[in-house]
């Protein structure tokens, strides 16, 4: 019994290497993604900073999931980076402008 050929072309394989430092980049830029974009969140959302921070808290689990998802589906590793350090500086917008007092 032979094994059938990859049908996934030699130019987007990823070796070893590669898997290894994407699965680095989504724990390690996932996270900092989600805490960019719960503190972020938590300085818009109207009613008690206690409450905005557990509402954001709760959906910065979302973001790390999809950061995370993002950093495998990019084509390249530095595309996935490009992506992430985007994702962070939109998740810091807010916090930035509220610390300026622009917000």
């Amino acid at each position: 019994m032979s094994i059938p050929p990859s049908r996934v072309p030699p130019a987007r394989r990823k070796g070893n290497a590669q898997l290894w430092a994407l699965g680095l980049l989504a724990l390690i830029g996932g996270y900092a993604v989600a805490a960019a974009w719960a503190d972020g969140l938590a300085r818009l959302l109207p009613g008690s900073p206690a409450d905005a921070a557990l509402v954001a808290t709760m959906a910065s689990f979302v973001v790390y999931a999809l950061a995370a998802i993002w950093a495998y589906a990019a084509r390249s590793t530095p595309r996935a980076v490009l992506g992430l350090i985007t994702a962070i500086a939109l998740g810091a917008a807010p916090a930035a402008l509220h610390a300026l007092g622009l917000a």
